[in-house]
């Protein structure tokens, strides 16, 4: 039987408001009655900000509730690196997980997934190599076919689930149970990253005003007074541009200058940062202390990158 405190994505946000609170209630309602579920998501979104590890699930109280709220605050906060970091941190919560489980609750989340048409068949393979007898061992299979198919993009990151390494017998691909654990993982992040950039139009208004808590207490004053002001100048506008590409919030960078952006973005060699305070300072745009020294460790906490 699948635990949901391991994979709470698994598990739809209605089906677990009906099971637990007979039907009828919201997530919002929810989060507007119960304190501890918005404080453990704002928890574990900081955390990712400042590049810390997330506690498991199964050490949350809520573990389902938890995730979809900290998923729809990651959307609220709509920033392409803090939804990169979350899938990615998500994804290796849940992957310890399913390296540890047995072969039947694997088998069962499979079935989760349409697509991962994976059965259980055991194959053992001996072969002699330099005096010595290799065996290899397989509990699964998967017709070539969709094994292609469901491993397209995992084997461009990872060549061991290329087909040209892979036992193929009577048209089925065979595999061990952490490669079966491996290709789930990667069906994880595939819906994870699908939730993330899906556009909602009933994110709960309890989440949205978290989001803006967060927001504001993060963007540095300097950049808040510039965000206000009409009829910028082109070095106002070069921070700002920079400031939104570095924090990842290119559709506010956008909105000030397209041709900045093509300027700034920088690439896999390039990165451009935004001027130091004390840059800022002697350009007349600082307009408190703040006791840092560059705008960026204001929104960051500290100098750990996404």
């Amino acid at each position: 039987m699948i635990d949901d405190r391991k994979y709470p994505v698994l598990k739809p946000l209605d089906e677990e408001l009906k099971s637990k609170y007979a039907g009828g209630v919201t997530l919002d309602f929810i989060l507007s009655t119960y304190n501890r579920i918005k404080d453990r998501a704002k928890e574990r979104v900081n955390k990712l900000l400042k590049g810390e590890e997330l506690e498991p699930y199964t050490q949350i109280e809520e573990p389902v509730l938890v995730f979809y709220t900290t998923l729809y605050l990651v959307i609220a906060f709509d920033n392409a690196l803090l939804k990169k970091k979350f899938v990615e941190k998500e994804v290796e919560l849940m992957m310890k997980n399913l390296m540890e489980e047995d072969e039947d609750v694997l088998l069962e989340i499979v079935s989760r997934f349409q697509d991962l048409k994976i059965n259980k068949e055991k194959l053992i393979i001996k072969r002699r190599e330099k005096r010595k007898t290799l065996i290899f061992a397989f509990s699964f299979s998967l017709h070539f076919v969709d094994y292609l198919k469901v491993t397209k993009e995992l084997r461009k990151e990872d060549e061991s689930f290329s087909l040209s390494r892979r036992i193929l017998k009577d048209g089925k691909v065979f595999l061990t149970k952490d490669e079966v654990a491996k290709i789930v993982a990667y069906k994880i992040k595939d819906v994870l990253y699908e939730a993330v950039n899906v556009r909602y139009e009933n994110i709960p208004e309890e989440v949205k005003k978290m989001a803006d808590e967060l927001k504001g207490r993060k963007t540095p004053p300097c950049i808040q007074s510039l965000m206000k002001k009409k009829g910028l100048n082109e070095i106002e506008k070069t921070v700002l541009v920079i400031y939104f590409i570095n924090i990842g919030d290119y559709k506010s960078a956008e909105k000030i200058s397209e041709e900045l952006i093509n300027k700034y973005q920088g690439d896999k060699k390039t990165k451009y940062i935004l001027y130091s305070c004390t840059k800022m300072k002697k350009l007349g745009l600082c307009v408190t202390s703040c006791g840092t020294l560059n705008p960026l460790q204001h929104y960051y906490g500290k100098f750990e990158s996404l």
